[in-house]
C-alpha cells in the first residue's frame, strides 16, 4: 500500500473516531485529533507559499469554508458574551479544510483517493448490513443508548455510522459505470449501495438518493437495452416490496404533515427570531458555542429542553452559526459547479445534486471533524475532475 494512501487513511481514522468504532475513547481520541490538527496547521504554515501557489479551481471556496466561520467570533463576543478564546476553540475545527491543500502538497493521485472512497463505501455498506443481523453485538455506531441500545425505525436498527458519503459515492460511481460498461460487478455495487443507504433509515437521504440516480440516468449517454433491463429489474424489486420497505415512512410523513413539526419551529427560531434583525448576527452568524460558556449553555437548553437543533435544519442552521456571508460562499460554490457541470464527472455531479437537495436538512460543510475530513476528499475529486476534463476538451479542440 502506498505511503500517501496510508497517510490519508490515518487522517480519516483519527478524525472520524475510527469510523464511529464504539471502542474509540472520545477523550483520548479527541486529544489525538487536536494534536493532528495542530500538526496539519504547522505543516501548512511552513508550506504556506506552496499552498498559495496551488492551482485549484475551488481554492477560493475552500478558503471561504475555512476562514469565514472565524468572523462569527465577533457576534459571539458582542451579542452572547462568549470570550474569544472559547469561540476560537469551538471554531478551530474548520481549519481542517487545510487537508484539501495537503492532498495537493503530498501529490496524491485522484485515482488513489477514488479507490479509498470506493473501498470505504463498500465497507460502510457491508457494516450497515452485517450489524442488522449481529445486533445486539455491534462494533460501529453513534447515538448509542443504555446497554448498547439502538433506535429502531421501520424495523431497522439505526446505527448512524459515520461515512455515508463513501456509500453514496460508491453507489453513484457503480451506477454510472454500469450504464457505461454493463458489467455485473457494478450492478452488485448498486445493490449493496442501495441497501446501505436504505439501512440509514433516513427519509430525506433516500429520496435525494433516488432523485440523484434519476438525474444520472437521464444524463447518461450510454444507455442501452442491457443497462435499462438491469436498472428496471432493481426498480421492479423495490416497487413489489414498497409497502414493506417504505410503509412506515409514508405513514410517519403523513402524521408529521398533519401535526406541528418541531423542525419548522427550529427553522423559524434560528432563521428569524434568534437574530432579531441584528446586522452583525445576520451577516456573521452567532458563532460556535464554546465548552462551558453561557452561550453554550443557552444552545444546549434550546436543544435538550425544546428540541431545537441547528444540526437538523441544514443551511438555515449554518446561517444561524456562521451568517449570510458563509451561506453566500456555499451558494457560490454550487453556482460554480453548475457552470462547470460539463467538466465534472457524472458520479460527482450526482453527489453535488444530492448535496443541493438535502441542504435544507443536512449540513455538508463545517459541521464536525469527520464531515470536513471526508468532504475534503470529495472536493479534491471535483477539483481534479474539472481540471482534467478541461484539459482533455482543450486538447480535442487543438
Amino acid at each position: 500500500m502506498k505511503k500517501n494512501t496510508i497517510f490519508i487513511l490515518f487522517i480519516l481514522i483519527i478524525f472520524t473516531g475510527g469510523f464511529s468504532y464504539i471502542g474509540w475513547n472520545p477523550t483520548t481520541g479527541g486529544r489525538i485529533s487536536q494534536l493532528v490538527l495542530y500538526a496539519i496547521i504547522l505543516f501548512s504554515f511552513v508550506n504556506i507559499k506552496r499552498i498559495l501557489n496551488i492551482k485549484s479551481n475551488l481554492k477560493q471556496y475552500i478558503m471561504g469554508f475555512m476562514l469565514l466561520p472565524f468572523l462569527s467570533i465577533v457576534p459571539a463576543a458582542l451579542i452572547h458574551g462568549q470570550n474569544i478564546g472559547e469561540s476560537f476553540y469551538g471554531t478551530k475545527f474548520n481549519l481542517l479544510y487545510l487537508e484539501f491543500f495537503l492532498l495537493y502538497i503530498i501529490n496524491i493521485k485522484e485515482t488513489d483517493i477514488l479507490k479509498i472512497i470506493l473501498y470505504l463505501g463498500v465497507g460502510w455498506c457491508m457494516i450497515e448490513i452485517i450489524q442488522q443481523f449481529t445486533y445486539p453485538q455491534i462494533w460501529f455506531a453513534t447515538r448509542i443508548g443504555e446497554n448498547n441500545s439502538i433506535e429502531i425505525r421501520n424495523g431497522i436498527y439505526r446505527f448512524n455510522i459515520i461515512g455515508r458519503e463513501f456509500g453514496l459515492l460508491m453507489l453513484f460511481y457503480a451506477f454510472v459505470k454500469y450504464l457505461q460498461t454493463h458489467k455485473t460487478i457494478y450492478i452488485l455495487g448498486i445493490l449493496i449501495g442501495l441497501i446501505g443507504i436504505y439501512l440509514l433509515a433516513t427519509r430525506q437521504i433516500m429520496v435525494a438518493t433516488a432523485f440523484s440516480l434519476l438525474y444520472g440516468f437521464c444524463l447518461s449517454k450510454k444507455i442501452n437495452l442491457v443497462s435499462a433491463i438491469g436498472i428496471g429489474f432493481i426498480i421492479l424489486l423495490i416497487y413489489l416490496n414498497a409497502d414493506r420497505l417504505f410503509g412506515e415512512y409514508i405513514e410517519k410523513t403523513s402524521e408529521q404533515l398533519s401535526d406541528t413539526n418541531i423542525r419548522l419551529l427550529s427553522y423559524e427560531y434560528y432563521g428569524l427570531s434568534q437574530n432579531g434583525g441584528n446586522l452583525f448576527q445576520i451577516l456573521l452568524g452567532n458563532g460556535c458555542p464554546g465548552r462551558n460558556s453561557q452561550y453554550a449553555i443557552e444552545i444546549k437548553k434550546l436543544e435538550e429542553a425544546y428540541g431545537l437543533f441547528r444540526a437538523d435544519i441544514g443551511i438555515v442552521g449554518m446561517y444561524s452559526q456562521y451568517g449570510l456571508f458563509y451561506i453566500i460562499n456555499i451558494l457560490a460554490f454550487f453556482i460554480y459547479c453548475f457552470k462547470m457541470r460539463k467538466y465534472i464527472d457524472l458520479y460527482l455531479k450526482m453527489f453535488i445534486i444530492f448535496m443541493i437537495t438535502t441542504s435544507i436538512m443536512l449540513w455538508h460543510f463545517s459541521f464536525s471533524f469527520e464531515r470536513i475530513s471526508i468532504m475534503c476528499l470529495i472536493l479534491f475529486l471535483i477539483d481534479k475532475s474539472i481540471s482534467q476534463n478541461k484539459s482533455v476538451k482543450n486538447e480535442t479542440k487543438v
